[in-house]
């Protein structure tokens, strides 16, 4: 019995197989009018901080109301000594940010986010229609703890897709400098000469490792429109090329991370007093590079007792300055005081109980003009009081040299 030997096709030069799409790292094709669209979808173009004078500071003169907070689209740092605020003022911005039923993705690089801080959320956002509000804010917030500047950078480089399903908002990274200086530790001032390569080569991979993360955190704001939030501490620096004290700057700083910082915002303590200084906003520095100590307009603020932030304005214009806190103004009184009460307001003292230099006082309050005179009439000279003063009939006026 013969075999039936096996069929070959063999397909014609006309008809090519079909090659898989390769792929491609470029970015999908988008019309216009859906690219309009979902400009017109996104909302706000700024995460507000709660802070009506810090939100202004950071937005354009002309911006309008809706503009001004932490713009989406860019990188924004927070930088301050522990104990600051640096955490609360990132806190009550995505508090802000889940108030307009707006996502929050949290990463924590150091200390895991305290719990009593998640309780003052529950206020954040009320429900009306008598559901629970936990089931309401906890959708809305996302919240991840890194152990390495590894998980940091896989993150950040090659987003997973759990990290941004929600479309969030406002991405915060907080305390990001210690993985970094884990890794990538600071080397003290010295010469080169006595660095080693070792050293050397850290030192030149950590702007190379930052340079690459922000570039990756811009990338990653613009492609998601939300904005990022990075609190990082403090550091150091000598200056004894320009003959200069040492300073306090940001912990993480290079050129390549200046170039992709939109905006920076210090927090540091007066005493017990709370305040925020603007340095950077819409991409150009308020003060010089070079941390002088110099944070221009100072914003005041406090820390109550569900971890919000408010706002202390100084009258400035007042004889005697005091801090009030910034609130509505309050109701009415409905029944006034048949008697009026006199209050009595400590002021300056009044330009008539301020003595006037030009004024023609006792200038010989010391005595001297005595001495003057004996020294005078030791050298046989008189005074110009002596000379101006008239001779009676009985008395001869001495003769004048």
């Amino acid at each position: 019995m013969a075999v039936t030997p096996p069929v070959v096709t063999i397909s014609s030069s006309s008809n090519p197989p079909e090659k898989s799409p390769a792929k491609s790292h470029r970015l999908p094709t988008q019309s216009a009018a859906e690219a309009l669209s979902s400009l017109e979808e996104a909302g706000s173009a700024a995460v507000a901080s709660g802070l009506g004078s810090l939100d202004r500071s950071l937005a354009a003169v002309d911006a309008p109301g809706d503009h001004a907070g932490f713009q989406r689209g860019k990188v924004a740092e927070i930088w301050g000594p522990s104990g600051s605020g640096k955490t609360a003022l990132a806190v009550q911005t995505a508090t802000q940010a889940i108030k307009r039923d707006e996502c929050v993705t949290w990463i924590d690089c150091a200390t895991a986010l305290c719990a009593s801080r998640l309780e003052g959320w529950s206020d954040a956002r009320r429900s009306k229609n008598g559901s629970p509000t936990d089931d309401l804010i906890s959708p809305r917030f996302r919240h991840f703890r890194v152990s390495t500047l590894s998980h940091v950078l896989a993150l950040i480089l090659h987003p997973p897709d759990f990290l941004l399903s929600d479309k969030p908002s406002a991405l915060v990274i907080d305390d990001l400098h210690t993985l970094i200086d884990l890794d990538y530790p600071r080397m003290p001032y010295t010469n080169n000469s006595t660095k080693t390569e070792q050293q050397k080569w850290l030192a030149g991979r950590r702007y190379a490792i930052l340079g690459s993360l922000v570039t990756a955190l811009n990338k990653l704001a613009a492609l998601h429109n939300m904005a990022v939030l990075v609190t990082t501490g403090c550091s150091s620096r000598m200056r004894s090329d320009s003959g200069l004290s040492a300073a306090v700057g940001p912990g993480i700083g290079g050129s390549e991370w200046e170039a992709g910082i939109w905006s920076r915002i210090v927090t540091f303590r007066d005493f017990s007093g709370r305040c925020i200084g603007v340095q950077k906003a819409q991409g150009r520095n308020i003060t010089p590079l070079d941390p002088v100590g110099d944070v221009r307009n100072a914003i005041a603020f406090e820390i109550t007792a569900d971890g919000s932030l408010r706002e202390h304005i100084v009258d400035l214009t007042s004889s005697n300055p005091t801090s009030s806190i910034a609130a509505p103004p309050p109701p009415p009184i409905a029944k006034k005081s048949s008697s009026p009460v006199v209050v009595k307001v400590v002021r300056k003292r009044t330009y008539d109980e301020i003595a006037d230099s030009d004024e023609d006082e006792d200038l010989d309050e010391y005595g001297w003009a005595e001495k003057d005179d004996e020294f005078l009439a030791a050298e046989g000279r008189t005074t110009a009081d002596d000379e101006l003063k008239p001779s009676g009939p009985d008395e001869q006026a001495p003769p004048t040299t």
